[in-house]
């Protein structure tokens, strides 16, 4: 007797139906950019990876511009024309040691080197102002990172976010105490941390409120990541491992008129700063720290830590 064997349904198909679709596997969040700023508030380089340290990227914002008339550490906030000066180091800067050499390269003169005598009178030049290059100096040395406030604070305060009144600063509660009273945190050249991070989706939803996208150079971040907009999800609080290293992400980064100032080719732009204040509430980034030292290549993988 013949027997016939049932026909498999896991592999029988009509002529006629479609051939189905894979489900395509997820590409898990990375690292995008890596940027280094060796002299705060010049040009900034890309990098492939970093050494990241406890001190943030190794070799970031070792130097910085001092304001003689001042008295005090400036920035582009009130010398835009920084943001146009080219720097490299003359070796690669190594964690824990004190940084190497930079030369900086301005527009339309020649280059000059950390190490030059000259330096100071031609960076007084570019910038139309009496100042000096420094490397960081000790934290003991307060004095050097005294934040020096004009008789007009009020003024001083509304210029700097680019608002018409004090009620419209952004909360700076948030930040280290020491803001209010240093320039920079004191041994460092910077703001308030030692790292500023952006997701592809905060970038994404800027473009969006814009409606064209935003040179990353204006925004200075460290590390650009895929990731949410801060109003889908908010990472505060959150530690994330990067590559090798591992970072705590401590608070929104509060926007200022720095990212509206005129640089290596663009133009001014005040609309920018005006829609990070209305639609993003000041704020527009993170600020982080790093709580594991390790190396960070550009792809690495960007992981929540769980706990």
């Amino acid at each position: 007797m013949t027997t016939h064997q049932a026909p498999d349904t896991q592999t029988l198909t009509s002529p006629n139906s479609p051939t189905p679709t894979p489900t395509p596997t997820p590409t898990p969040p990375a690292v995008q950019d890596i940027w280094r700023y060796p002299v705060k508030s010049m040009a900034g380089e890309r990098l492939d990876r970093c050494e990241l340290t406890t001190d943030g990227i190794a070799g970031d914002r070792c130097w910085a511009v001092r304001d003689e008339k001042r008295g005090c550490v400036t920035d582009a906030r009130s010398l835009p024309a920084l943001l146009d000066i080219g720097v490299r180091y003359l070796r690669p800067p190594v964690p824990g040691e004190p940084s190497p050499p930079v030369e900086l390269s301005a527009p339309g003169t020649p280059p000059v080197t950390s190490a030059d005598a000259g330096v100071h009178d031609a960076l007084s030049a570019h910038l139309g102002a009496d100042v000096t290059l420094w490397p960081r100096v000790p934290a003991d040395q307060r004095e050097h990172y005294t934040r020096v406030y004009p008789e007009d604070v009020n003024g001083y305060l509304t210029g700097l976010f680019g608002v018409a009144d004090l009620a419209d600063i952004p909360d700076l509660s948030q930040l280290p105490p020491a803001v209010m009273e240093f320039q920079t945190i004191p041994g460092s050249y910077f703001d308030a941390y030692p790292l500023h991070i952006l997701t592809t989706g905060i970038l994404e939803a800027l473009r969006a409120a814009l409606g064209s996208p935003v040179d990353t150079r204006r925004l200075r971040p460290n590390l650009v990541v895929d990731g949410p907009a801060e109003t889908d999800e908010d990472w505060t609080g959150r530690e994330l491992r990067i590559g090798e290293a591992t970072v705590r992400i401590e608070v929104a980064c509060p926007r200022c008129v720095m990212i509206s100032r005129p640089q290596q080719g663009l133009a001014v732009d005040r609309e920018l700063l005006r829609t990070v204040h209305r639609r993003f509430g000041h704020n527009l980034g993170y600020y982080a720290s790093v709580v594991k030292p390790g190396r960070v290549r550009s792809g690495d993988a960007v992981e929540p830590v769980a706990g």
